[in-house]
């Protein structure tokens, strides 16, 4: 985590700089990536980046961290289905190709996301796949409650068991896309829409019959 004084910048502030130290690693690497480079493409102080953190490793991981918030937080609001008065698993089925066309406005983002999974960044690999599933983990599990109270998530399970459910099934799946398009010479974003839907469909497919009230 960043020190308090990172916190107290201004929001847009924190933002070029998560953004900045992203861009860097994902063109260098973990090891390559030179906090001096950052700082000066951030128009800080190399000293700064310092005042905020830690480390190298720490920076790398909460850009992890702040990656995946940024987009559960833009792409990940299912609110619109209460509107709609609508089963959860339908709402992100019929979300999808909004969703896949909006996602691709953060492209650094996502396949910067797409190389941790893939293991491009060595030995820090382990430890920031496991920052991504518990902001993950936090955001899913806000979800299942909610599912229980709306009536279309099962009650008769628990919610620990529910999550390690979702998070299996998603990470699995997520691994054999990321795996499958970098194979290809391909990032997840470079995947034609209609080849998204199709696993998009049986991934809420086997939640939806798995944990989805009958």
């Amino acid at each position: 985590m960043p020190k308090g004084t990172f916190n107290n910048l201004a929001i847009e502030k924190q933002e070029k700089i998560m953004r900045t130290a992203i861009d860097e690693f994902l063109n260098k690497g973990y090891q390559k990536g030179n906090i001096g480079s950052i700082a000066k493409n951030a128009g800080i102080a190399k000293g700064s980046i310092y005042q905020y953190f830690e480390n190298k490793k720490e920076l790398f991981l909460f850009c992890i961290s702040w990656a995946s918030k940024i987009l559960l937080k833009k792409y990940g609001n299912f609110s619109g289905f209460k509107e709609k008065k609508m089963n959860l698993f339908d709402y992100i089925y019929e979300s999808a190709e909004a969703t896949w066309f909006q996602l691709k406005e953060e492209r650094e983002l996502i396949i910067f996301i797409q190389n941790t999974f893939i293991g491009k960044y060595g030995s820090i690999t382990e430890e920031a796949t496991k920052n991504m599933i518990e902001v993950s983990n936090n955001y899913t599990l806000n979800l299942i409650k909610d599912g229980k109270k709306q009536g279309y998530i099962r009650d008769d399970i628990d919610d620990d068991l529910i999550l390690m459910f979702m998070t299996g099934a998603s990470l699995k799946i997520k691994e054999y896309l990321f795996k499958k398009n970098n194979a290809l010479g391909m990032n997840i974003l470079d995947e034609e829409y209609e080849e998204y839907k199709k696993h998009s469909k049986a991934m809420i497919e086997l939640l939806k019959n798995g944990m989805g009230a009958k």
